[in-house]
């Protein structure tokens, strides 16, 4: 009796695998193939910022959440970069040191720069290591990296097993999360897949950088949203979770705070204005908040980008004369060159920014993702035109809002020539935001989704390959 339970719980599970989308089951086995095959090809503290974003990791595990300093007293002459970050094992310090020095070539596990280092790591030194941009990350980004890091710690295993711990509980984390936003998104299901298994993405979720999570929290925020959108009825539930991710969202990057916007997507019969007024009141407040709470607890950004910038000044010049900015971004971006940079970075730039795809799967890849956007998901669901607007306004302000807060952090106060900064990276995590646009009442491709499905497969599949191989170019000690 209990071996025919068995049996039939078994068949139970089957029939439900059977009844994922095929859209789900593309991402979820190329998302850890790739993700797996990224994390044994490429060496430590080789994705952007990564060192800072390790350190943090390692140091909320040790329950160490304020930045130190390096100098006892600063004064006002004094260098600020770099001057901020955490005392960690001398291996983290040699890890680095490799990684930048070495850049990752010529060099096999474990990654250790110099055989002196060995003798102070075996004598359990520490060194300081600043943490850059990375010094004010909220823990949320680390939450996986932190349970692989204290995983290893738990096992008694070495600063490099911990390492790749957390390399790996941070990809598990972004292929769970993004599934099941993939298979909540009401629209292209595919097209969210090509988005959801763009390069850069899955290049970041497989090293130990914080901005996986980021990602693959809006990806799910956006599903989230949209999906009540295509409700008839919204219950309090539904929208405390969508104002828990909301707050969380605000405090891993600001300026995702104007995903907000999308909540006006949901139509005013199920979600009144009063309703709407109500929860955007106490979703603001709570993400100001709790996000100002943070802040006091880390280093003021007038401080901690002086060195480059001079954040408030900035913006008061910005108030004063706004077409400063705006001139700037139309000139050397909307119609400027400089814009490629953020097109490439946006899909591909590997490495510590050294290592682009070639153009051409650049354009594959946006081909794959035009086309995959087209399908339709089987209840056809559309927005109208006011929601469309919307959905376009929130991506703009978006945009508009992170080429100021690097502007602002980052650049010379009324720079002109260019905004330094920006990668195209910063746009991933509000990308699936796109697809909806595509959305039509009427079937757009006379085209049966088995062929599509398979198209796109083979495209995508064409450019990750070409990413592991540019990876291993890269990296040849893999």
């Amino acid at each position: 009796m209990i071996l025919i339970e068995k049996l039939l719980a078994n068949i139970n599970i089957l029939d439900s695998l059977k009844k994922i989308a095929f859209p789900n089951k593309l991402f979820l086995v190329l998302s850890l193939f790739f993700g797996l095959m990224m994390i044994k090809i490429v060496p430590p503290l080789q994705a952007p910022d990564e060192v800072g974003h390790f350190v943090k990791a390692y140091s909320f595990s040790e329950f160490n959440v304020r930045p130190e300093s390096y100098s006892k007293k600063l004064n006002k002459e004094d260098k600020t970069w770099g001057n901020f970050g955490f005392e960690v094992p001398y291996t983290i310090k040699s890890m680095n040191s490799y990684a930048i020095d070495k850049g990752g070539k010529n060099e096999a596990y474990p990654y250790f720069y110099e055989k002196a280092d060995k003798t102070k790591i075996k004598n359990g030194e520490k060194a300081f290591i600043g943490t850059g941009g990375i010094t004010n990350y909220h823990f949320f980004s680390y939450i996986p990296q932190i349970i692989g890091i204290s995983f290893g710690k738990m096992l008694g295993k070495p600063i490099i097993w911990q390492y790749y711990a957390a390399r790996y509980f941070n990809l598990i984390a972004y292929t769970v999360i993004v599934f099941f936003a993939i298979w909540k998104f009401p629209f292209s299901k595919i097209g969210a897949t090509v988005l959801a298994l763009n390069p850069m993405a899955l290049f970041l979720a497989s090293s130990t950088s914080g901005d996986g999570l980021i990602i693959s929290i809006s990806f799910l925020f956006i599903s989230w949203i949209l999906g009540l959108v295509t409700k008839d009825r919204i219950s309090n539930l539904l929208l405390l979770i969508s104002a828990c991710l909301m707050v969380i969202l605000v405090l891993m990057k600001p300026t995702l705070i104007t995903l907000g916007i999308l909540f006006f997507l949901i139509p005013n019969k199920f979600f009144g204005i009063k309703q709407k007024t109500l929860w955007g009141v106490g979703i603001f407040v709570a993400s100001i908040f709790f996000y100002l709470t943070w802040s006091k607890l880390m280093i003021n950004q007038q401080i901690l980008y002086r060195d480059f910038a001079n954040p408030n000044e900035q913006l008061v010049l910005f108030l004063k004369q706004p077409s400063i900015f705006f001139e700037n971004f139309q000139r050397n971006y909307l119609f400027g060159s400089k814009g490629d940079g953020i097109v490439y970075s946006f899909v591909g730039k590997f490495g510590l920014l050294d290592t682009p795809l070639g153009l051409h799967w650049v354009v594959l890849y946006f081909t794959s993702f035009i086309l995959a956007a087209l399908v339709q998901d089987k209840e056809r669901h559309f927005l109208t035109i006011k929601q469309r607007v919307i959905l376009t306004i929130t991506m703009i302000v978006y945009t508009l809002l992170t080429f100021f807060a690097l502007y602002q952090i980052w650049n010379k106060v009324g720079q002109t020539d260019s905004i330094e900064g920006l990668q195209g990276r910063y746009f991933i995590p509000v990308s699936l935001a796109l697809i909806p646009l595509f959305s039509s009442k009427e079937k757009i491709l006379n085209i049966k989704p088995m062929k599509i499905n398979m198209l796109v497969s083979g495209l995508l599949l064409l450019v990750l390959l070409a990413t592991l191989i540019t990876l291993s170019t890269r990296y040849p000690a893999a």
